[in-house]
């Protein structure tokens, strides 16, 4: 049985491609990783007692709102 020599070569040059593309692959993934921007935190929402007391400080709502609107939070341990 003969065996083709160009058979051999294809295949060579196929497999020498293929981690071409494979070593590449990896490179261009390790490279989009490092310069992916960073990802910030979510930013820092006011706390449903804070916007209560914005909303007293700027005269919006009474003292007695205020004191009863509270109140509430606190029932439900939203004052955090």
């Amino acid at each position: 049985m003969m065996h083709s020599t160009a058979g051999a070569a294809f295949w060579s040059v196929l497999v020498l491609a293929l981690w071409v593309v494979a070593i590449g692959g990896a490179g261009w993934a390790a490279v989009r990783m490092i310069h992916q921007p960073r990802r910030q935190p979510p930013p820092h929402l006011p706390s449903p007692l804070d916007i209560l007391e914005r909303r007293f400080a700027a005269g919006e709502i009474t003292h007695e709102e205020f004191d009863e609107a509270r109140a509430r939070l606190r029932e439900h341990h939203l004052d955090v």
